[in-house]
């Protein structure tokens, strides 16, 4: 019987030790998981690094990554003040810095409520914080003149370019819907040119419907029957919205949100940037659009496009001279 106990006692004591070194050897892995990202992190953050390739791209994401939530930063100024910082060679730039130099852009106030509010400083206002010379903030400027055509992927356009026309067309009515509505001038930029494909689409060019609006049980207008895609090889045959013009198209996509208890309360009145706005308006059912694999792809399509043609920096008008 005493012998029974002990074999029984042993083999107790042995799945311990197994358990124990199951456990031990997660806890390690899961140390060296941490360790190796703590060490990726600090190399990303502190380490400098040649970025003169990827410039564009870096200031991008130094832009969105300080504005994200709050405000859109202009990531053609931070480059600009950044070259002469450098002297005009990014082979060591260490992004902690750049992010620093960026949140001096933004003011930081509270109104009565005790709620902050956002604007930015000008140019002018940040080359004085630089303490730079008169030859100096002439060749911030001079920079940023020769970026003014500079576009993701060195895409290389002009004043006289489709995309930049097109953009130009329809920039002013987007922002007074921003006004109105609450959207940002890069999200409905964006969707026109993704809905309509730079307005050629048959819906743009037979109905003015720059959005793709359906013309559901609420709609009172004209209407116009076409073919669209739901998912990622589904076709079907519905029913959309038709206007008079390209400017009355826009007014209703703002309107048509903002009536949409849908748009609310994903967040979309509520975000102050692009990528949230873009995402809110996935989340709210805004598009189906769906990869082969039944992800939703909207917003990642949607936030690319707008940052391919800058339209990002159309909403740092919003904050200017503020």
């Amino acid at each position: 019987m005493g012998n029974k106990k002990i074999k029984h006692l042993k083999g107790r004591k042995s799945k311990n030790k197994k358990l124990k070194r199951i456990f031990s050897t997660l806890f390690s892995f899961l140390f060296i998981l941490v360790l190796l990202a703590g060490l990726k992190y600090a190399k990303e953050m502190y380490m400098a690094k040649n970025i003169e390739d990827s410039k564009i791209e870096f200031y991008m994401d130094v832009a969105d990554e300080v504005g994200k939530e709050k405000i859109q930063l202009n990531w053609k100024e931070l480059l600009a003040v950044d070259m002469i910082i450098y002297n005009g060679d990014l082979s060591g730039v260490k992004k902690s810095d750049a992010l620093s130099r960026a949140k001096k852009f933004i003011k930081y106030s509270k109104d009565k409520f005790g709620e902050w509010n956002y604007t930015l400083h000008t140019l002018d206002e940040i080359l004085e914080k630089h303490n730079f010379t008169e030859n100096q903030k002439s060749e911030v400027k001079k920079n940023l003149k020769n970026l003014e055509y500079v576009f993701l992927g060195n895409k290389k356009l002009n004043e006289k370019s489709p995309e930049v026309v097109f953009i130009n067309k329809i920039k002013n009515i987007a922002i007074k819907n921003y006004e109105e509505y609450g959207i940002l001038p890069s999200i409905t930029i964006g969707q026109c040119i993704l809905e309509s494909g730079w307005g050629n689409s048959e819906l743009a060019k037979n109905g003015n419907n720059l959005f793709g609006i359906k013309a559901d049980s609420s709609w009172n207008g004209d209407s116009v029957n076409m073919t669209t895609s739901e998912n990622y090889d589904d076709k079907i045959v519905a029913a959309f919205r038709s206007y008079s013009s390209i400017d009355e198209s826009i007014k209703d996509h703002g309107k048509f949100l903002k009536e949409n208890p849908r748009y609310e309360k994903s967040g979309l009145f509520s975000a102050k940037h692009y990528t949230s706005q873009a995402q809110a308006l996935e989340d709210a059912g805004y598009s189906t659009k769906e990869d082969k694999y039944g992800n939703k792809i909207y917003a990642d399509i949607l936030i690319n496009l707008i940052r391919r043609y800058n339209l990002q920096l159309i909403d740092c008008e919003l904050y200017e001279n503020k």
